[in-house]
């Protein structure tokens, strides 16, 4: 996706070339103070880095990613890891996700105290907030506005039920290394085997709803689906009246918003590009009128909850289905509760794909 591509220069540049731009310019953070607010977390680990893949049906361990990488030269047999697994939660997502080798991308929000303490939810729209991490900005000329980032799964899901580990000590945790920018509303971090995680500036959390998006959003994103995921054409049923179903493989006679490449043995690479327009109400069934040659137009439905994640579905011009899970940022919104309408910045959805076996997301930014 874009951010993964953007994001992993940075990382992969930060000791050469942004910390010594931040001093020519005599930019210095204070410290923890810097990074204040509700965050929507955008994290993933590309496909491109799994040079060796296997098809998902030779290689899955419980359904965890639909590639993992393996050594050319296999070790010997004593035996595997068992993959991490962490809880129902978005941190416990987060974490399963940059634990293990995978391919993943997962949306989500935390918020930031100005102390150097990261806290989250365990449900999605609610205010309640337990501490899940901590953060330290540094202040040193030679490493001004670096950022150490640890986060902990401290919930456990069992039987559909989440709790509190009782001893935070012994929680799962991830160090993530990177650099605070955009005067403090935007971090990048670096993690384990070529993930990246964005955090960047939202509404406070209960001050979002459907009414929160409107307007036209221009969309710009890359993916990948497996061969048992379908290219996302919808498909008629003759038991049951008419459903739309992924997985057909009937190819579009005329380009539309998704754009597929060519199809290896792990699945199809595909470009979006596109627009639609957001009504306020969580309902937009009808596509806007046709401005470009090439269909690059997109109905779409999506409900947000009050902690400013939510889920959507996309389709083009040519009946090309994915669903999506986003979170709205706008680095202008107030940094306190209860901060009112956030209507007046510029709006954008961070997302990934949630269909199974579709990897990848983007942006959407308001025109």
């Amino acid at each position: 996706m874009k951010h993964g591509i953007v994001f992993a220069s940075v990382a992969i540049l930060a000791t050469g070339l942004l910390a010594p731009s931040l001093d020519a310019q005599g930019r210095q953070c204070s410290g923890n103070g810097d990074v204040v607010g509700s965050f929507g977390v955008l994290a993933s680990r590309s496909d491109f880095f799994l040079l060796g893949a296997t098809t998902p049906a030779s290689n899955t361990p419980n359904g965890l990613g639909p590639m993992i990488p393996v050594p050319v030269n296999p070790p010997g047999t004593s035996g595997t890891t068992a993959p991490f697994m962490g809880s129902n939660t978005g941190v416990g997502v987060l974490l399963t996700g940059l634990q293990n080798p995978n391919v993943f991308s997962s949306v989500g929000r935390v918020f930031a105290d100005g102390m150097g303490n990261l806290y989250a939810s365990p449900t999605t729209g609610l205010m309640t907030n337990i501490l899940v991490g901590s953060y330290n900005v540094s202040t040193s000329p030679a490493t001004s506005c670096s950022i150490t980032v640890t986060l902990m799964d401290v919930f456990v899901t069992t039987s559909g039920t989440t709790t509190v580990i009782s001893n935070a000590a012994n929680a799962p945790s991830v160090t993530l290394q990177g650099y605070v920018t955009a005067s403090g509303t935007e971090i990048d971090l670096a993690g384990p085997n070529g993930a990246v995680v964005t955090l960047r500036r939202t509404a406070q959390a209960g001050n979002c709803s459907n009414s929160s998006l409107t307007g036209n959003f221009t969309v710009l994103g890359t993916g990948f689906y497996t061969a048992n995921a379908g290219n996302g054409i919808p498909v008629t049923t003759t038991a049951g009246g008419t459903t739309t179903t992924p997985g057909s493989t009937t190819t579009p006679t005329t380009p539309g918003a998704f754009s597929s490449g060519t199809t290896s043995t792990l699945g199809t690479p595909f470009n979006l590009l596109g627009r639609f327009s957001a009504n306020g109400t969580g309902a937009d069934p009808n596509y806007l009128p046709p401005l470009l040659p090439q269909g690059l137009n997109l109905a779409a439905s999506y409900a947000i909850n009050a902690d400013c994640t939510g889920t959507g579905h996309i389709i083009d011009s040519n009946g090309v289905a994915r669903n999506i899970s986003f979170v709205l940022v706008n680095r202008g919104a107030a940094c306190s509760l209860g901060a009112g309408n956030q209507g007046g910045s510029r709006q954008e959805l961070d997302f990934v794909f949630t269909d199974p076996g579709v990897l990848g997301g983007g942006i959407a930014q308001l025109e």
